[in-house]
């Protein structure tokens, strides 16, 4: 899992939003999250901006979140 990714699963599971829910608000399928959350699938900025939107944060936010153990 890379630090974005992280950033992604622990924001939304604070915010108690589902991949499916994640999904279906920037418009992608529930597998791509969990490959983007698992560093599978590279995040460009289009997408950092919309996750980011979607989690009511800044993107530069989601790099700021501790990283995984």
């Amino acid at each position: 899992m890379n630090d974005i990714g992280h950033a992604i699963v622990v924001r939304r599971t604070i915010l108690k939003i589902t991949q499916n829910e994640l999904a279906r608000r920037i418009g992608v399928a529930r597998s791509y999250i969990s490959l983007l959350e698992t560093g599978e699938r590279p995040l460009n900025d289009e997408l950092i901006q919309k996750i980011s939107a979607a989690l009511g944060c800044k993107p530069e936010d989601l790099s700021k979140w501790p990283q995984a153990a």
